[in-house]
């Protein structure tokens, strides 16, 4: 829970070190101070079949990213 004033949201998000890296923005508090309450958030534990079939997605697909081939990628 994000709160400030009247305004409040829930979001959520991952704790790395003192950072927290929300899913979603929350542009009507950027640059404000807020009061973060941490509380842990435990998500679907997914099978070890589904674990297989996600990893065979990825495999077949590639990853999605930034990456181009065509790209000069050479460091001076």
């Amino acid at each position: 829970m994000i709160s400030f004033g009247i305004m409040s949201a829930t979001e959520t998000g991952v704790l790395r070190g003192n950072t927290i890296e929300l899913e979603h923005a929350i542009p009507e508090m950027e640059g404000q101070r807020v009061r973060v309450v941490l509380e842990p958030f435990e998500e679907p534990k997914i099978s070890t079949q589904q674990q297989h079939d996600l990893w065979q997605t990825w495999i077949e697909r590639g990853p999605k990213g930034p990456i181009e081939d065509d790209r000069d990628t050479e460091i001076p």
